[in-house]
């Protein structure tokens, strides 16, 4: 199921992580200023985490994960092609909301589904496969959307192209439901496994380490720079050619994949404890890029950035499997995203405006809020330690 569910994910993020790689340049093309790049990245992560909440509580009450996965693959889907068509950026702006919004139906119940099927490999090491094979999507995607602008010159016809893989993602998701007919069943047999965690019982039910480990994830996702904004900074100091920005985007992709299937295999050996390397490199990022107007110095950063996003993606997110029971899981997995969602739109919005006033605030500021997560990390770890020995 992992592997199924990861094909699904390589041929979607193929699709929107190959529009993403020059929503930037494309919303300045459009007429988008910095600070309207950074509103727009910030409300669509909003929108698609503030819906994940919702997702996620009506995916337990009505244990119809199938329906949301479903529904919000077609909608994330269908959205990045119609890019092509846009004629101004509001109408850009509002295609990258019902994208994210999108996504934001069917996470919660796919990661729900995937944190049952990675039982018999551990779920640090499940999630981090998964993100693996769906960041091989990520790479081609944009390497992708590269060489079409390299040969058709126009950002519209390389969005437009991507109604192809869009296609293919929601034909695997098709034959992926077909062979999981009977999941029904098959989450069954797992739930009484699943109660005997002692991490996440269900008499336990959100403890003081999950809210602990929700607040430390604030400020990461506060202070991590979304890539448009980080595109626009490259075409807009001349850094790096139109068509190379996606590369840098691909790069940043195969950092990731790599980065998720050891950091996922660490934390199942560590725990929390083992993202702490991660975020600092992450951290490192936003001054690399921001401060130093180098190609070299820049593409190490574009690689720290990655480093930060291949934990959040693998080991953060096998975390809140690890911490609440199966019961209330796709509600834990909704309060997660939520949480980091507004974080994400609070700090998107913020770098944006600071990124118009002095590239230094951004660095600087991007930098603190991703370290203030380190101590919060560990005291949720604490905590997890002394919940085991009171069990």
């Amino acid at each position: 199921m992992v592997i199924l569910f990861g094909c699904v994910s390589l041929a979607a993020d193929v699709t929107y992580e190959g529009a993403r790689s020059i929503l930037g340049p494309f919303l300045g093309v459009v007429g988008a200023t910095g600070s309207a790049i950074g509103f727009i990245a910030g409300i669509g992560e909003l929108t698609g985490y503030v819906v994940r909440l919702v997702a996620g509580s009506l995916g337990d009450k009505t244990k119809s994960h199938w329906v949301f996965v479903f529904a919000g693959y077609f909608i994330n889907q269908i959205a990045v092609p119609l890019l092509a068509i846009a004629k101004n950026w509001p109408q850009v702006g509002l295609l990258i909301v019902l994208e994210r919004f999108g996504k934001g139906i069917r996470t919660p119940s796919r990661d729900v589904l995937l944190s049952h099927a990675t039982e018999g490999v551990g779920r640090g090491f499940g999630f981090g496969i998964h993100e693996a094979l769906d960041q091989v999507g990520a790479m081609t995607g944009p390497f992708l959307i590269a060489l079409a602008i390299m040969h058709w010159k126009s950002y519209r016809t390389a969005l437009g192209l991507l109604i192809i893989p869009a296609f293919l993602a929601l034909l695997i998701l098709f034959v992926t439901h077909k062979r999981y007919q009977k999941l029904s069943a098959f989450l069954d047999d797992c739930q009484p496994k699943e109660q005997n965690d002692k991490a996440g019982s269900k008499r336990q039910g959100l403890t003081e380490s999950f809210w602990w480990y929700i607040t430390a994830l604030e400020f990461l996702a506060a202070g991590y720079v979304d890539f448009p904004l980080i595109a626009y900074h490259f075409g807009q100091k001349s850094i790096f050619k139109e068509y190379e920005i996606p590369l840098l985007y691909m790069l940043a992709m195969g950092v990731d994949a790599i980065v998720a299937l050891v950091a996922g295999r660490l934390f199942d050996k560590s725990g929390i404890g083992s993202m702490s390397w991660p975020i600092i490199l992450g951290s490192l990022s936003s001054p690399l890029i921001f401060l130093f107007p180098i190609r070299t110095v820049a593409i190490i950063g574009t690689i720290f950035w990655g480093i930060g996003l291949g934990v959040q993606e693998s080991a953060v997110r096998a975390a809140i499997a690890s911490l609440v029971p199966i019961d209330i899981r796709g509600t834990a997995f909704g309060i997660f995203y939520l949480v980091f969602g507004l974080s994400w739109f609070l700090g998107s919005c913020a770098m944006g405006f600071l990124y118009d006033k002095s590239l230094a605030y951004v660095a600087l500021s991007s930098f603190i809020l991703q370290i203030l997560s380190l101590p919060l990390l560990e005291r949720s770890q604490k905590k997890i330690k002394e919940q085991k020995k009171s069990v």
